[in-house]
């Protein structure tokens, strides 16, 4: 069927789930049935055991055409079970999926409210806000694009030479940006074997012909969207654009420098690289080494960095045997405070058993009483609390692996998020909204933390393999909401391109004084964090605009008989949503003044909707939010949190106590949490607040 003109009267068709009695059984869906079927606008009403049947879904496309029906409607169990299965069997009928909306009449009413009166209405009452959603609800246009076949791959190293490898062999042209002359990076490995396979794989890499090789370059603008990226790499003082589909990133790690905060004798006290040289230098000469007393202090940074560099107590391990083999008479000591032994197909437990039989020390100390370096070693025993001094003619500081100082200008060019350490950090894709696309943008090796060969090479061939895989779709598409903006309202303010969180949004000039915002739709995860910033309302976002929100919270604010309060939940369908409907699944009853709407993402919690519901007569608003740190949209949370603080502040300054205003943070399985909370939220609202 085409599209539904908004100004024609929507047909809507109800099909209400009676779950093999586990809805039926708690409420008359057969009454149900009969009082939604007089709703001004829905056309079809039915109830039946399992429309998620292969029966059910015939009947449903069945009387789609029958009825006309150009909107769908479904009450029965939670959206995250079977919505995917009825957007498919909605779009074999010919209706656009976004026409489709689902109620929740399982989880949150029938396996929560005991009572059969309290539990039919509150059902009535979600179809009714359902209704009203699909009444007022848009499609979202279609959004397509092409896919470029060409990767960039942005620094050198192992990993990065071995996803160029991979990716030219598939005969996928490779840009390879380095920032240094040499294509295998700056090695800081103290590995023979991975110095010999990095050479190796230099060799490669300069002769494919599948890959252009810009040395001493650097990307300093990155434009476009997933697919057809844009990008301008300087080299000399030669800025040259480039079209690729996606980006690899290994910007890799660097080594702290020791004694930047106080002062070493730089002839007896060596970082472990230097010291690598000196083993090396031995090692060529077949000289015995001339070492009697050597140190090696683990974690030697005088900051005390949190992060693990996963790769030290390894080399570290590795070159205390060295030097009992080229000097056995030497004394080595370890002062550790934690040792890791991490990597993928290695022994490092036998290196450690080998280092003790060898008479290597290993000698812990605390983080709060680290050893300190003057004439000897001075330290604290952590057994017997007694100072411990130790002798030495080397001392070998093993520092922390930190990011490279371009990793910030990478996550600001890239949208990526940088971790506490200041790693870059992809972002997980198990938390994304999967029906968004996927950026195209991959974090490879140490540039998101540091890390030995084994587990580099084994990034490298995970990465080169989704790559391969983005970049061979022969298009890209989207039929999901993404915000779209009105042109004949945007006054160019500025302030949606701030807040987007995939900067997805920019301000183009345009005739006359103001300038205009623009969304690039395959860079837009639809959060709607710019539609609740937009003063002028002038962004819409298909699903969750201005017009359906208020339609549903008004559709659940009628006038109501049971004497209770009313209470409008706005929750993320990827935390608090969730966690009701675990809470559900868990039979955790809590009050049924509780109405649940379903929203994107808390950016979306828009101060204007919850006024609007003050206003049509809630006595209280619950946010359910992602925890800090969690959101699915990266930062939405957060924006929710500062928005219900001011909130707060104005709902006192005009009389209104802030108390009836609650913001939770829930994970999709709190559900006990979201029962407690709400529960907790309506008897403050009926003992305290209300009755105040």
């Amino acid at each position: 069927m085409g599209e539904t003109n908004l100004q024609t009267k929507a047909r809507i068709g109800v099909f209400i789930c009676d779950c093999g009695g586990c809805i039926s059984g708690a409420l008359d869906t057969g009454a149900l049935q009969k009082h939604i079927g007089q709703i001004d606008g829905v056309a079809y009403t039915c109830h039946e055991a399992y429309p998620c049947s292969k029966d059910g879904q015939g009947r449903m496309l069945k009387a789609v055409s029958e009825h006309s029906l150009d909107r769908i409607l479904v009450a029965g169990c939670t959206p995250r079970l079977v919505e995917r299965l009825f957007r498919t069997n909605v779009k074999t009928a010919g209706l656009d999926p976004d026409y489709l909306h689902m109620v929740d009449i399982r989880e949150q009413v029938a396996y929560v409210h005991g009572d059969q009166t309290t539990a039919w209405k509150k059902a009535a009452t979600l179809i009714e806000m359902g209704v009203a959603r699909l009444s007022s609800t848009s499609k979202a246009p279609p959004q397509s694009s092409t896919v470029n076949k060409k990767a960039l791959v942005i620094g050198g190293g192992l990993s990065s030479m071995t996803v160029a490898l991979v990716l030219a062999d598939q005969d996928i042209p490779v840009l390879f940006v380095e920032a240094t002359g040499n294509v295998g990076g700056e090695s800081h490995s103290l590995d023979d074997q991975t110095n010999q396979a990095i050479a190796q794989k230099s060799e490669m890499v300069l002769k494919h012909p599948q890959i252009d090789i810009l040395f001493n370059a650097r990307v300093t603008e990155v434009s476009g969207h997933p697919g057809e990226y844009r990008v301008q790499v300087l080299q000399g003082d030669q800025a040259t654009l480039y079209a690729v589909g996606a980006i690899v990133i290994n910007n890799g790690t660097q080594l702290k420098t020791p004694g930047s905060g106080r002062w070493y004798d730089r002839l007896r006290v060596k970082s472990q690289f230097e010291f690598e040289a000196e083993l090396k230098q031995a090692t060529d000469s077949g000289q015995k080494l001339a070492l009697k007393d050597v140190v090696m202090i683990f974690c030697a940074d005088e900051d005390q960095i949190e992060h693990c560099s996963r790769v030290c107590c390894n080399a570290g391990i590795r070159q205390a045997i060295r030097v009992k083999e080229l000097n056995p008479e030497a004394n080595v000591t370890i002062l550790f405070r934690e040792i890791y032994l991490g990597g993928i197909g290695e022994d490092y437990e036998s290196e450690l058993m080998r280092a003790r039989r060898l008479g290597v020390t290993f000698f812990r100390y605390r983080r709060e009483t680290p050893p300190a370096i003057s004439e000897c070693i001075e330290l604290i025993d952590t057994l017997t609390g007694e100072p411990v001094r130790l002798a030495y003619d080397r001392v070998v500081l093993t520092m922390p692996m930190v990011p490279q100082d371009n990793a910030k200008t990478l996550s600001a060019l890239l949208g990526l998020p940088l971790d506490e350490a200041g790693f870059l950090a992809e972002p997980r894709v198990r938390l994304k909204p999967g029906r968004y696309m996927q950026p195209g943008i991959y974090v490879l090796g140490s540039a998101q933390q540091p890390a030995d060969s084994s587990e580099a090479l084994f990034q490298a061939f995970l990465v080169a393999a989704r790559v391969q895989r983005f970049l061979s779709q022969p298009g890209i598409s989207i039929e999901t909401p993404v915000a779209a903006i009105d042109p004949n309202l945007c006054t160019g303010c500025g302030n949606c391109p701030q807040v987007c969180p995939t900067s997805a949004i920019k301000l183009e000039k345009r005739e006359g004084i103001l300038s205009l915002s623009e969304v690039d739709a395959l860079k837009c995860i639809g959060c709607g964090n710019c539609v609740v910033v937009c003063p002028v309302k002038a962004i819409n976002l298909p699903g969750w605009d201005n017009v359906e929100i208020p339609a549903q919270i008004s559709a659940a604010l009628k006038p109501r008989q049971n004497g209770g309060v009313k209470v409008i939940a706005l929750t993320c369908e990827w935390s608090a949503y969730g966690a009701a409907d675990m809470a559900g699944a868990r039979r955790l009853s809590y009050p049924s003044d509780v109405l649940i709407m379903r929203m994107n993402c808390s950016a979306r919690f828009d101060p204007y909707h919850i006024l609007w519901a003050f206003l049509n007569g809630a006595d209280g608003v619950f946010l359910g939010a992602c925890p800090v740190g969690e959101c699915h949209y990266g930062i939405g949370n957060l924006y929710a949190r500062e928005r219900v603080s001011r909130l707060r502040t104005e709902l006192k300054a005009h009389g209104i106590d802030p108390r009836r205003l609650r913001l939770e943070y829930l994970t999709v399985v709190d559900g006990k949490k979201f029962a407690e909370g709400v529960t907790d939220f309506v008897k403050e609202l009926k003992t305290e607040i209300i009755k105040k």
